[in-house]
């Protein structure tokens, strides 16, 4: 589930852990929002998981959430390597 999007970061929670992901907001017209995410800077769940290192699985599994709950809604996601 999406917690928060601002204009640079995206916060998602999966089961009971929290991830940060850097990104850029655009508007594609209409009442539609769009997101670039960053994959790259999603390495880490946030506190009080912040050791643990997320792995090619996990980051996926992310990435997915975020393109369903998107898609769902009629936004634009972008995701850059």
């Amino acid at each position: 589930m999406i917690l928060e999007i601002s204009r640079g970061y995206l916060k998602i929670q999966v089961a009971n852990k929290v991830a940060t992901i850097q990104g850029e907001m655009f508007f594609p017209g209409g009442d539609k929002l769009g997101f670039v995410l960053y994959r790259n800077s999603l390495k880490h769940w946030d506190s009080p998981h912040e050791n643990q290192v997320l792995t090619e699985e996990e980051v996926q599994m992310v990435i997915d959430e975020i393109e369903a709950e998107f898609s769902r809604k009629g936004h634009m996601l972008d995701v850059e390597k």
